[in-house]
């Protein structure tokens, strides 16, 4: 057995409750590095809130990627420039902003480095703390969405989430992705942006089958990088539809370790 590349999530898999990364996990990430293993950053998060990690992890050079947006961006890791970008056309956006909003719920973009928000809920307020970027008053919509989107976060109660995910699901089968990625996050994405279905691109890019590929992740956005790894991971927070799926659940939490336990246990247990 072989592992040839490990795509890892971040929010609640590889940083802590603190937004943090332990010694342990970088110092079990370089030594994969070390053996030769490719590292992805696989997040839903955009370049801007996802480059401060790829620093810290030393992964920001030439030969690196980082697959953002749950999937609709894979950048290079260096500069944060274009590999693949798929986006939401102007149309569909005035369309799914006014599918949300007659639900009685809010969304929110991100551009240059900031949030734009309908309304600056206590969700919209939260996304502002995790991600460490500005929370904006949206502007026209026809200014807004003139070049098309990369996705939409609509932010709200978790309960009301999972009342709307189906509906939402259902109007735009075919069209988009739709998935959550926090219990008060609902994500609009393009058809073809999953973080499984961009990490297999990349892998076939980079010359890996899947079945040298390792991902570990713990939300409903990490369900098809879990399932389509021939190594698919998950620490012990994970939700149970994760878990039902991974070839491998960690007994260790997002806080106490549980990529290391995992990249310690299988990528470098089995070289």
């Amino acid at each position: 057995m072989k592992i040839s590349l490990i795509a890892l999530d971040l929010d609640d898999t590889l940083l802590d409750s603190r937004l943090g990364i332990s010694e342990r996990n970088k110092a079990a990430i370089k030594a994969a590095e070390d053996l030769g293993i490719d590292i992805v950053l696989a997040s839903g998060r955009n370049y801007i809130a996802l480059k401060e990690y790829a620093c810290v992890l030393g992964l920001a050079r030439p030969g690196n990627f980082l697959i953002c947006s749950n999937g609709a961006e894979t950048l290079a890791a260096e500069d944060g420039r274009y590999i693949e970008h798929l986006s939401l056309n102007e149309a569909f956006c005035h369309e799914a902003t006014g599918a949300v909003e007659s639900l009685g719920l809010s969304w929110q973009v991100y551009m240059d480095g900031k949030i734009f928000s309908l309304d600056k809920n206590r969700w919209a307020l939260m996304d502002q703390h995790l991600t460490g970027q500005p929370l904006m008053d949206a502007p026209p919509k026809g200014e807004l969405f003139s070049g098309g989107q990369t996705k939409f976060v609509v932010p709200g109660d978790p309960e009301r989430i999972a009342e709307v995910y189906p509906i939402l699901s259902t109007r735009f089968e075919g069209r988009a992705e739709i998935v959550t990625s926090k219990p008060f996050f609902l994500e609009i994405l393009p058809l073809g942006a999953d973080k499984g279905s961009a990490l297999t691109r990349l892998a076939k890019v980079l010359g890996f089958p899947m079945a040298e590929v390792m991902a570990i992740g713990d939300a409903m956005n990490d369900l098809t990088m879990v399932k389509s790894a021939g190594w698919g991971c998950a620490p012990a927070n994970a939700l149970e539809a994760i878990k039902a799926v991974a070839r491998v659940v960690s007994g260790k939490t997002n806080d106490e370790d549980a990529v290391a336990d995992l990249i310690e246990s299988i990528a470098l247990g089995n070289r």
